[in-house]
């Protein structure tokens, strides 16, 4: 089944058509570290300058996000699990959207358990791209979770009292 593809790497956007080898993107992407796309444009993160290709070939791990189009698959939403909102940075890129998780744990904690890209529900994704912001919402994005340079739960507020001792920390107050 050939299906749209959107990718978001370190320097440009990419979108194009895949062929689906497994029941899902997220599968495929999963376990297949090579992605041939076809009827390619590619556009220039620093000038917005696209350019187009019949062919193109890339490594998962030159993807920070892709955006999942085609079926859900399996493993969008494990039996007993709960959507937990978390925000990642992730190359140029600020991503926010909701990541199942075990009830009751940290929604951070096991990340390094699962497949290398990490289905978001209700996702947006933020970056620049010729020098203007842009922001875009997926129902479903994959995200790389090798390429993430932080990551954090976005529903959880620190107490108020966490947040003045870290405070007090960095400036070399104690109480």
């Amino acid at each position: 089944m050939l299906i749209d593809f959107m990718g978001y790497s370190a320097d440009c956007l990419l979108s194009g058509k895949v062929e689906l080898t497994a029941p899902s993107l997220s599968d495929m992407l999963n376990d297949t570290p090579i992605v041939h796309l076809t009827n390619v444009v590619l556009e220039d993160l620093v000038d917005a300058r696209r350019i187009t290709a019949a062919t193109y070939t890339l490594h998962r791990d030159e993807l920070y996000a892709v955006r999942q189009t085609g079926p859900a698959g399996s493993r969008l939403r494990p039996a007993g699990t709960v959507p937990r909102r978390m925000q990642a940075q992730i190359g140029p890129y600020n991503v926010l959207g909701r990541l199942n998780g075990v009830p009751g744990s940290m929604p951070m904690i096991g990340l390094d358990s699962r497949g290398p890209m990490l289905p978001l529900a209700d996702a947006t994704i933020a970056y620049v791209v010729g020098g203007i912001l842009e922001v875009r919402d997926a129902a479903r994005m994959l995200i790389n979770r090798d390429l993430l340079s932080w990551v954090r739960a976005a529903d959880l507020e620190p107490e108020p009292e966490d947040a003045g001792v870290a405070l007090g920390r960095m400036y070399g107050v104690s109480g």
